[in-house]
């Protein structure tokens, strides 16, 4: 009788201290650590949007698919960017298929940014990423966009915007947007979807464009 009612104590107690943890590990830690993210980093704990004039446009962790000269083009989506969705190539690492869509995008990349050295290009820049939707892009494939992106920049203002004040801004904007995926030893890149909002405020401050160009 005794061992019964030790037996049942230990049950209930076992019982109680697996409620509690549930109740700390499964309701409380994470409501708490939310709390804190929502007003530490409120942007990203609600996604990072993308917020113009009161309306979201898209979020700065998702590539988008930016079809224009004027803008930076982040890593080949296997998925066309679709944000409903993420996944990489449908083909396998070691299939010609994929590698014959990895010869065209370094084709691609060095015709349109006008680069005669394609052994420079990063590779990332002409690799699927693992979601479809990263908007990050190491450095220097940022830089070999610039010269594109300005050309094209000036032209679109019918040149009132010099393609050296066009470069610069360019720049510059890419200087600001610089970030290491390590914090000693990293590699550095940036945010193709900042980068390019950048350029959509630039436009539209300067009435080149209008919100409706976002639609």
């Amino acid at each position: 009788m005794v061992k019964e009612k030790s037996l049942g104590m230990m049950i209930l107690k076992t019982t109680a201290l697996a409620v509690i943890a549930m109740f700390i590990l499964g309701f409380a830690f994470p409501t708490i650590t939310a709390l804190i993210t929502q007003e530490v980093d409120h942007n990203s704990a609600t996604g990072s949007p993308v917020v113009i004039d009161g309306k979201i446009y898209g979020s700065y962790l998702l590539a988008e698919a930016f079809n224009s000269s004027i803008f930076f083009q982040a890593r080949p989506s296997g998925i066309g960017y679709n944000l409903s969705g993420s996944g990489g190539p449908s083909s396998s690492i070691d299939s010609n298929a994929l590698l014959n869509e990895t010869k065209s995008y370094l084709k691609l990349f060095e015709q349109e940014n006008n680069l005669s050295n394609a052994s420079q290009i990063p590779e990332a820049m002409v690799a699927y990423s693992g979601s479809g939707l990263d908007p990050n892009i190491p450095l220097q494939g940022a830089i070999d966009q610039i010269d594109r992106i300005s050309a094209n920049l000036s032209a679109l203002t019918n040149y009132s915007l010099s393609f050296t004040k066009a470069q610069n801004f360019v720049v510059n904007i890419t200087a600001s947007d610089i970030m290491y995926n390590f914090p000693i030893f990293g590699s550095p890149y940036v945010n193709t979807v900042t980068l390019n909002f950048e350029i959509i405020n630039m436009l539209m401050d300067r009435g080149y464009i209008q919100q409706s160009f976002l639609n």
